[in-house]
Parts: structure tokens; sequence; C-alpha cells
């Protein structure tokens, strides 16, 4: 098994190793004893309400997107939130459902599964994912009723499982309330550029200033591609039925200066009691069968996804990279050819 850069996150809650005489022998393990439960209770979710900022719904819900987009925002700090209308609904989760079973084997797990976890998390193995769910099937369910994930539900196989990008923001946002440094958070700080399957994970959320860790999702046509990203003061998430570009281009056209302004000015006017103009939630109904779509559904999802670019202007806590400057068009990505059903991890600092 190859242990790659996300295991600097375990060493951060791990007990460190000391040469001792016999005599100091039995202290030094009730010191490593009692230091291991410290880390353990430092970890241990303790806030799960699934209200992001306790505002209507309505009052975030002003971004663009078609049915087949999704996007969610949140500034921490203050709550302010920006989301499409249907970012309540239940999308397939593809890879970023390995934050939910890297999570709980962090929580419940061994200690060699949970060196394998947080790999996962920055390589976005496939076969990491299929060995930890098969070890602890109840886990993607676990954390969903933990972390108040209502959209988010197992499938038979951790590759059809589902969540909304709701669901991923108040997970994200949850781990950052309980921990900044949790293990998890520190793996997708350090994602592989490249992840197992040969998929480069540099796109969506990612491509955002200030981004400090990312993880990607995509399936196995690359129909579908989804990703999070979280910075000091803000979590992404977003989701589309179409290319990775196709999301990248998504993201910056929503996360922008002007609608940051927006979801601050309706945040605020919420607060005080004003009244916030409200639009009418999409009541689109998806149906999933795997994360590999089928054929004959993929050439009207592709021509559906389609989308013109948008020019957006600088951002204040979540800066859009400009012109995708000293990004050239990845290869690695083109000759992608894994079956597996993969998504990964996040950027170094904004990849």
């Amino acid at each position: 098994m190859r242990f790659g850069a996300a295991l600097a996150a375990f060493s951060v809650a791990g007990s460190l190793l000391v040469a001792c005489t016999p005599a100091d022998e039995r202290a030094a393990q009730e010191k490593g004893a009692s230091s291991s439960a410290a880390a353990a209770r430092a970890t241990e979710h303790v806030k799960g309400d699934a209200d992001l900022n306790g505002q209507p719904d309505s009052v975030s819900q002003f971004l663009s997107g078609e049915d087949h987009q999704q996007l969610s925002y949140y500034r921490v700090g203050d709550g302010m939130r920006m989301a499409t209308k249907n970012e309540h609904e239940p999308r397939p989760a593809l890879s970023l459902i390995k934050l939910y079973i890297a999570t709980y084997v962090m929580e419940e797990g061994s200690f060699n599964d949970k060196y394998e976890a947080l790999d996962m998390i920055a390589n976005s193995s496939d076969t990491s994912a299929e060995d930890l769910f098969n070890k602890y099937p109840k886990s993607i369910d676990a954390i969903a009723k933990e972390y108040g994930l209502e959209n988010t539900k197992a499938g038979d196989k951790w590759g059809t499982s589902v969540t909304s990008t709701y669901d991923v923001v108040r997970f994200v946002v949850q781990l950052m309330e309980d921990d900044p440094t949790h293990p998890v958070l520190v793996a997708m700080a350090h994602a592989d550029s490249i992840s197992e399957d040969g998929y480069e994970q540099d796109y969506g959320t990612a491509k955002l200033q200030n981004v400090v860790g990312t993880k990607w999702g995509w399936s196995n046509d690359k129909t579908l591609h989804s990703s999070v990203s979280f910075g000091k003061n803000f979590v992404v998430a977003a989701s589309v039925t179409g290319s990775a570009d196709d999301l990248t281009k998504f993201v910056k056209s929503e996360v922008t200066a002007d609608n940051l302004r927006e979801g601050t000015t309706r945040f605020h006017k919420s607060l005080s009691g004003e009244e916030v103009e409200t639009t009418t939630a999409s009541k689109t109904t998806i149906t999933v069968t795997s994360t590999a779509k089928k054929d004959s559904d993929k050439a009207e999802k592709s021509s559906s996804a389609k989308q013109e670019p948008s020019e957006s202007k600088e951002e204040t806590s979540a800066k859009q990279s400009g012109e995708d400057k000293k990004k050239p068009a990845p290869s690695a990505r083109a000759k992608a050819t894994s079956s597996t059903s993969q998504t990964s991890t996040s950027s170094r600092s904004a990849q």
C-alpha cells in the first residue's frame, strides 16, 4: 500500500514514539494512552446543527443554475450563504462520499485503516473506498445521521451513494468547527495532483483563490463532475452534469464579488427582519442508478450541461482566479481511462 502526503494529517493527532528505559516504560505507555485519548476527543464531532445559519433557504437560494447544476456556498464567521434553488437535491456523490467514509474510519476504524482512509482522501483510491466500505458498511449512513446530512444515503456500493452540495458544505463546516486541523481536512489540503487512476485533480471549486483543501469527484464516463473546497473563511461545493471545464465555468460564474455582495445584503436584511425577495425552489427529481451513467442518457446529459462562460469580478472571501493563468489544458484528464467511479481530494492551496 502506498501512503502519500495525506499521512501528515494523521500525524497531527498521533502520539509520539519516545525512547525510554524499562523503568520509564510503563509511565510512557500511560502517558501515550492519555495522549491518544486526548487526540480522539480533539477530533470527536460535537456540533450537529444541520441548519447552516438558521435563515430561510429562500434568502440564500438566489444563484442562477440549470437543473443539472448545483452549488452551495457558506462564509465562515457570519454564516452568509449563497446557493442554487436545488442545493438540497440528492445527486450522485461520486468520490465526495469518501469524505464521509474516511471520517467514520477516523472515529471508529482500526489503526491501519485510518492511514488507508487518509491516503484515500489524497489520491482518491477507489480500491481503498471499496475496501473500507466493505469493512464499514454503515459508515456513510452513520455519518449522515451524526452530521445531520438529510439528503445523503449510502448505496449498495460506495459508488452508488448520493449526497447534495448543501450536505457536503454542512459536513465540511462542521469538521472545521470541531477542529480546524481535523485529519480529513489536512488530507484534503495535501491531495495528489493526479489521482490514483490518472485523472487530474484541478478543476471546479479548486479554481477559486484562497482555497486550502479540495475533494473532487467524477463519474467513470466523465459526464458528471463535482468538487468541494474550503478556505480559512469559506466552504463551497458544486456539481454539474458535464465536463470538468463545465464545472469550473459554472463555479466562476456564480461565486463572484457581485453575488457575494448580494448574498451579504440579503442575509443582513433577513437578520434585521426586512422582507427579502424569494424565488420558487426547483422541484426536479434526480433518479440515481449508478455513478457511471448509461449510454442512453449520456448524450442528453452532456448536451444539456454546456453553458456559456461568464465574466466574473474578483471576490472577497473566495476570490476567483483570474484567467486560469498558468493552467494549460490538462492532458492527463483527457487520457484518463479508468473504469472506476472516481473523485479526488483537494488542492494544496488553490489548485
